[in-house]
């Protein structure tokens, strides 16, 4: 395939095809992740980070924008640079874990159910316990 007078290589128009499919799904998890703050009970972090991880595929200016963020930012740097988690953020998420969990095993009644809810709450703990925790001064 040439553009602009050059032949372009597979992986050069592999990319020009993916990248746009990566800006949908990064603008997709951008709107679930906003859901996600407004929903109780629906996680947003994980749909931000999902989207920075698209983004740096396909737009470098929206994943700044996320980077950059105001609110979400700073977790999302965090997270970026070094896999970590400042262990506030870890225990209110842990703590929001349990409260929505727990709400939720009151309103089912089926002991399939309630297992798979503890089963979840237990494995998202342990993700969230076993990830390095990004130390701040305040926390000293």
């Amino acid at each position: 395939m040439a553009v602009g007078g050059r032949v372009l290589e597979n992986s050069e128009r592999k990319g020009r095809l993916v990248r746009p499919l990566f800006l949908v799904l990064g603008m997709l998890c951008v709107g679930l992740g906003y859901i996600g703050v407004l929903v109780p009970g629906m996680p947003s972090t994980v749909f931000f980070i999902c989207a920075v991880w698209a983004f740096k595929r396909s737009s470098p200016k929206f994943e700044q924008w996320l980077l950059n963020h105001r609110v979400f930012g700073p977790t999302l740097r965090d997270w970026e640079e070094s896999r970590s988690i400042k262990l506030r953020t870890k225990l209110i998420a842990i703590a929001m874990i349990w409260v929505c969990i727990g709400t939720s095993m009151v309103f089912i009644h089926r002991p399939v159910g309630r297992i798979i809810l503890g089963v979840t709450a237990v494995a998202l703990t342990l993700f969230l316990a076993t990830r390095k925790t990004k130390v701040v001064d305040s926390d000293v």
